[in-house]
């Protein structure tokens, strides 16, 4: 049965301040020996029960992350339909602004044909019955009237399909708005969701290695006692010498397991070296610049530079273990991710981080966020003039940069999936 770590939690600090209490009231040297061995006992119960608890921890927190990178993959196909529709409704509000500017050059040639009519109103050609003589004249008129009227009605149609084209492209603005707007409230849900499911992870992790804590306090106190009691008890050195074989195998099977669960946790489900053409970008965005292009600074590129929308969700690549969480020079938040066999992952230039240093982390599961303008990586100099935050990763392996290129799904589209 598998203690909750509240109630952990207090029964060690109950037979602490329960320890204490029988130090400080006299009792006899084999009554007091008596007491530690069945604290010990307690002990190696209590890191049996720790042993199981941290098994489920570590099957939690797997479920956790399965999760993190569902939800992560939610929110960044939420970003890509959202630039879909954003690119939408900038080339709709494109083509009404030319269906504009066309109609405006041609006001003034509408208005002259529109004013000649009225005065052909006005003033119709003579009917030959009713002006025989002028017979020049009414062909001329009759000739102006015919050749008018086609290219007005023309000029009518061609208005009238502008105009309908204008009203058409209004009112698909109107519906990808919409959509826009409701993408927008999703991914705002998508975001609130995923900062409580990274706070519950980081909170159980908290509780386990306070409880942890608490435990190897509580076992280096009894062990301290039993040592001066062997001191005074000479006459107790086999008992004293079970006790000790006891607690040195409860300690070594609980490292036993503490080591198997960390193996499970540290083995990459995918190897890397095997991995060619299977990972998928850290973030949505436009790959602005590729490993061994000019970087602006008189050398070349050593990584991958990948414009993303502001506060784009960052997600890792690959299985394995974080080396470094943190800011670092004139990389921003820059995170390091060991992947077994010599490789390292780089992810630079995110602004908010959450995974830590030391922790575990399985492919797809999402370690920070972007910020909302220019990033602070200064890596690829002057000549990259793009106002959009801008992760940089980079590939080494035993400490050499190499090209990531052939580890992307699709390495051959200039833009990230």
């Amino acid at each position: 049965m598998t203690l909750p770590i509240s109630l952990r939690l207090g029964l060690a600090a109950a037979l602490v301040a329960a320890g204490s209490a029988v130090a400080q009231v006299p009792a006899a040297p084999d009554q007091e020996l008596g007491q530690v061995k069945e604290q010990m006992e307690q002990s190696a119960a209590r890191q049996k029960d720790m042993a199981e608890a941290m098994a489920a921890t570590v099957r939690a927190e797997a479920e956790m992350s399965q999760k993190l990178v569902a939800l992560a993959r939610t929110i960044q196909s939420q970003e890509q339909a959202l630039s879909l529709s954003e690119g939408k409704l900038a080339e709709l509000a494109r083509e009404a602004v030319v269906i504009r500017a066309e109609l405006a050059a041609k006001h003034d040639q509408l208005s002259a044909l529109l004013a000649g009519l009225q005065r052909l109103e006005q003033n119709p050609p003579p009917a030959l019955v009713v002006a025989p003589g002028d017979v020049l004249a009414a062909l001329r008129s009759a000739m102006l009237f015919g050749a008018v009227v086609p290219d007005m009605r023309g000029e009518a149609e061609e208005l009238a399909a502008r105009l309908a084209r204008l009203d058409q492209i209004h009112a698909m603005s109107t519906t990808e708005r919409a959509r826009t707007t409701a993408t927008l409230a999703a991914l705002q849900t998508s975001h609130v969701t995923l900062k409580a499911l990274v706070e519950t992870k980081q909170k159980e992790r908290h509780d386990q290695e306070q409880a942890l804590a608490a435990e190897r306090a509580h076992a280096a106190d009894l062990a301290a006692r039993a040592q001066s009691l062997q001191q005074l008890l000479d006459q107790l050195a086999a008992a004293k010498a079970r006790a000790e074989a006891e607690k040195t195998a409860a300690a070594l099977a609980q490292e036993q397991e503490r080591k198997r669960q960390e193996a499970l946790l540290a083995g990459p489900k995918l190897n890397l070296a095997e991995a060619r053409g299977k990972l998928a970008y850290p973030a949505q965005g436009d790959i602005l610049k590729r490993f061994g292009e000019a970087d602006g600074l008189g050398g070349t590129l050593k990584g991958l530079a990948i414009a993303t929308r502001e506060g784009a969700q960052v997600v890792i690549p690959a299985d394995g273990r974080i080396e470094f969480a943190g800011p670092f020079r004139s990389y921003g938040q820059l995170l390091i991710l060991d992947a077994g066999e010599g490789y390292l992952m780089l992810l630079a230039g995110l602004e908010t981080m959450t995974a830590a240093t030391g922790q575990y982390v399985r492919a797809g599961e999402p370690v920070g966020t972007m910020g909302k303008g220019p990033s602070s990586v200064t890596l690829l100099g002057d000549e990259l003039r793009d106002n959009r935050p801008l992760l940089y990763v980079e590939l080494r392996k035993n400490g050499e940069t190499i090209n990531s290129a052939p580890w992307w799904l699709d390495a051959r589209k200039e833009a990230a999936r």
